[in-house]
This record gives C-alpha cells, structure tokens and sequence, in this order.
C-alpha cells in the first residue's frame, strides 16, 4: 500500500469515527466506499466490522444505560438470527456487486435522511422488532452496515435523540461482535487487513471520541448537511466506479 492510500485510509477513519461518535451512526457509510476503493477488494468489509466494533466500544460505555432495553434485547436476538444469511451473501458477491450494493444502501439512506420530517413517534412490536434486527444483522456480515435499517425504524418510531443514539450504538457493539467472529472463523481474514488495523485503530478511537465531545457544541441541522453531503458523494463515486470497473 502506498503512502498517499495509507494516509487517505487514515483521514476516512478518523473522519467516519468522529461520526458516528456524534451520532450513534454513519462510520462504516462513510468509509466503506473509500476503502473498497483502495482496497480492492471485499475484504475492506471486514476491516469495516472491525474498525466499527472498536470506535462503538470507544464510546458506548458513557452511554448504554440510556438505551432501550426491551427493544435492544429484540434487535440483537434478530440481528443473531441474520448473521448467517449475511455471511452467505457476502461469500456469493463479487466486488463490483458488493460496490453497487453499498452504493445503492448509502444514496437510499441519504435521500431519506434528506426528506424524513420528525414523527409523532409510534410504539413498535415485538415481532417487527426482530424482523429489523434480523435485516441489520444480515447487513453487519455482508457489508458491514447495520445501521440504517436501525435508524430509519427507530426515525419512524419517533426515538428520542440520545434514545437512539445509546441504542444503536449498544447494538453495534454486539452486532459488530458477532459478525467479526463469524467472518473470522467461516471465511478468514487477510493478513491486510490485521495489517491495516493496527495503524488504524488508534486513529477510529480518537476520531470517535473527539465526536461524542462535539456532539454537545454542533447543531444538529449543521451536521446533517454535512453527512448528507459525505453520503450522496461516498455513494454515487462507489457506484461510479462500479459501473466503470
């Protein structure tokens, strides 16, 4: 790796962990495109799962006990339940797939951030509950993104702020868990990416932290544009160069 794609690796992942500190989401949207891109290859899923598991736990012990017990319990017996068919799915993509996929999730979920108004809130149900663990879960194995199924259920619900942010990040801390075991012992990780990690991981703990502290200083309509921003662009260059090859 050259040092110009090693420095670019390290200020995507500084710039995704600070992030979801803030927010409770968005490291593996923002940074999936970009190390696909320098990677090649879809094991910068698996880095995604990793980095992700770490700037989660960097953050989520100031922050668990605010989350929503009884539906975090039913997000992670779903996401349990989907670990399998997304680790079937990501051994069946190949790389311009995977890129389309993640484009497609990421330019998605920025149109709805883009056009979603606050709700009433509503209740949810068991059942649902778990049926968007399952999807979430699926998504962590396959492409490393369990939030925006999480988040756009929990938007519709009308989920306080710090509700959903305590909760989402609790979830991807054994969300993340799971599906990094799983793609450790079905499908093996590249000495690349253990490689990869060890310079990164320092940097996704400082990102995310400087994120929880600016959390209390931005606006929040400030810094949705500016993910908005990240989103649209992340997605449309991953299915550009997709459709390119």
């Amino acid at each position: 790796m050259s040092l110009l794609a090693g420095a670019l690796l390290g200020l995507v992942t500084f710039a995704g962990a600070a992030a979801q500190g803030a927010t409770g989401f968005g490291f593996a949207i923002l940074t999936i495109a970009f190390y696909l891109a320098i990677l090649g290859s879809t094991a910068a899923v698996q880095l995604t799962i990793a980095l992700s598991l770490i700037v989660s736990l960097a953050v989520v012990p100031g922050l668990w006990r605010r989350a929503e017990r009884g539906l975090l319990l039913r997000l992670c017996i779903g996401s349990a339940l989907g670990f399998v068919p997304g680790l079937m799915a990501y051994a069946a993509m190949d790389l311009t797939l995977l890129k389309l996929a993640v484009a497609g999730l990421i330019v998605g979920f920025a149109l709805f951030l883009l056009l979603a108004r606050p709700s009433g809130g509503s209740g949810g149900h068991p059942a649902l509950d778990i049926a968007v663990g399952l999807v979430s879960g699926a998504l962590a194995v396959s492409l490393g993104m369990p939030g925006p199924p999480v988040i756009l259920y929990l938007a519709a619900r009308g989920a306080a702020k710090e509700t959903t942010r305590s909760t989402v990040l609790t979830l991807f801390c054994i969300s993340y868990a799971g599906a990094m075991a799983l793609q450790v012992s079905a499908v093996g990780v590249p000495a690349e990416i253990w490689r990869a990690l060890l310079p990164l991981a320092p940097l996704a703990v400082v990102g995310a932290l400087v994120g929880h502290r600016l959390a209390r200083y931005l606006s929040e309509a400030v810094f949705r544009r500016a993910v908005l921003l990240i989103l649209i662009a992340a997605g449309a260059y991953t299915g550009l160069t997709a459709m390119l090859g």
